[in-house]
């Protein structure tokens, strides 16, 4: 019976997504690592409310209703980003070019950013030591004992911007953007990045041309071709290859008692993606547990989350140090911190004035082709994802204050062309 209940939330969700694409395509694209997590997240619920042995909270799951409660939690925030977006359809927005004379060469800056970045990269990288030569280190590690670890802080961990960028001059250099593609993506798995770079890097290369030139509705038939199915064999297949050796050779639920690398990859990828919200529906909105009220635990929040659920400390200090962490602990830290229905108040505040707003800035400045300003936003609204996916909120302390100086600049523009009667009084 509950299996049913929860086949019937994800065809719900498959039929609101399917609403999304068809009506509102280029807001589906622009929010796509959300739809990325939901698309994670519910098939990951309905396997634990089965009933699994959750390793990285040392109990056994039940039913709890998660995984409806997640549908709904999705579904408010799509409806209240596509209110932002149809609250600031009339405006418009000044963005910066650069130009050569009267020659706008935003893209060719954009280009050689990318490469530079890349270059910089693989210079890093061929004088380090790599996880997928030396089993010694690990993506969590890399950074920290490579040639030039100060460049994390300026790059990232997978450096997303650099696709955004060949996304951007894909339709003026079509080869050497899928060069510097593949390039990109072989950097990453050298590094011990597996998966992430994958999803995250082809969204950050489609997205520029999805908002641009794909049309507001799309036709899936001819979105679905024998050739995109092919490349996303390929792509994920090979990242499969990578996750399935290093398993073998080192399996990560041993001590649970699971020892064959497809059952650790499916363990992985469906015991663990969502454990964190049913754990938070189950001590906070069934058990009743006491919140903190305390909205800084939002800065860290996924943090705040390992320490209320995992069984042992030592354990969990030293996966800290290592850099290891669970993952989506967003929305689930809200629910920790508020009850439910305080949490969804909090969440539609967040959803209007930080992710709406910054994604209909992106979107503008794309459409506008000010390419440079785009690359800069996408940054900050790539943050903004990772901290309404992963609960670390710190991330946002730059894009919030982004957007309040580009209100304060739009203001002060708008205040001076009504004074010199650009704009209409009446």
């Amino acid at each position: 019976m509950t299996l049913a209940i929860n086949v019937t939330v994800l065809i719900c969700l498959i039929i609101f997504l399917y609403y999304t694409i068809k009506t509102k395509w280029k807001l589906f694209f622009l929010y796509g690592m959300l739809v990325f997590q939901a698309l994670t997240i519910i098939p990951s619920l309905i396997y634990i409310e089965e009933g699994i042995y959750i390793s990285e909270q040392g109990r056994d799951s039940f039913f709890v209703g998660a995984t409806f409660f997640y549908l709904l939690y999705f579904v408010f925030t799509f409806f209240f980003i596509s209110l932002t977006f149809n609250s600031l359809r009339s405006y418009d927005i000044s963005a910066i070019k650069i130009k050569l004379g009267k020659t706008n060469i935003d893209s060719k800056v954009v280009l050689l950013v990318a490469l530079l970045s890349l270059f910089i990269l693989l210079v890093n990288a061929a004088q380090s030591k790599l996880p997928i030569f030396d089993d010694s280190v690990t993506r969590f590690t890399y950074w920290k004992n490579s040639q030039y670890p100060f460049l994390n802080k300026i790059f990232g961990n997978v450096s997303v911007f650099i696709p955004f960028c060949l996304g951007i001059v894909f339709k003026k250099h079509r080869k050497t953007a899928i060069f510097l593609m593949v390039v990109y993506f072989a950097y990453n798995f050298t590094i011990g990045q597996k998966f992430s770079p994958i999803v995250s890097g082809l969204y950050a290369f489609i997205l520029p041309n999805a908002l641009t030139y794909a049309p507001e509705k799309v036709n899936l038939r001819k979105f679905i071709n024998i050739k995109t199915i092919i490349a996303v064999i390929l792509i994920f297949g090979s990242s499969y290859y990578v996750i399935y050796k290093r398993y073998e050779n080192n399996p990560p639920y041993r001590y649970i008692g699971i020892s064959n690398p497809n059952e650790a990859i499916v363990y992985r990828a469906f015991g663990l993606q969502g454990h964190l919200f049913w754990g938070t529906v189950e001590t906070y909105m069934v058990n009743s547990g006491e919140h903190t009220y305390d909205l800084s635990d939002l800065e860290y929040g996924m943090h705040e989350l390992m320490y209320q659920f995992m069984p042992n400390r030592e354990v969990l200090d030293e996966a800290k140090q290592k850099g290891a962490s669970y993952t989506n602990g967003y929305p689930s830290i809200l629910l920790m911190i508020y009850p439910a229905w305080l949490a969804l108040l909090v969440h539609i505040f967040f959803s209007i004035t930080i992710l709406g707003l910054l994604g209909w800035l992106l979107y503008k400045f794309i459409i506008k082709e000010a390419y440079i300003v785009s690359v800069i936003t996408f940054q900050f609204f790539n943050w903004a994802m990772y901290a309404f996916t992963m609960g670390y909120f710190y991330k946002l302390k730059i894009p919030i204050l982004f957007i309040l100086i580009y209100l304060f600049l739009a203001f002060i523009l708008f205040r001076i062309k009504k004074k010199e009667n650009i704009i209409p009084t009446n």
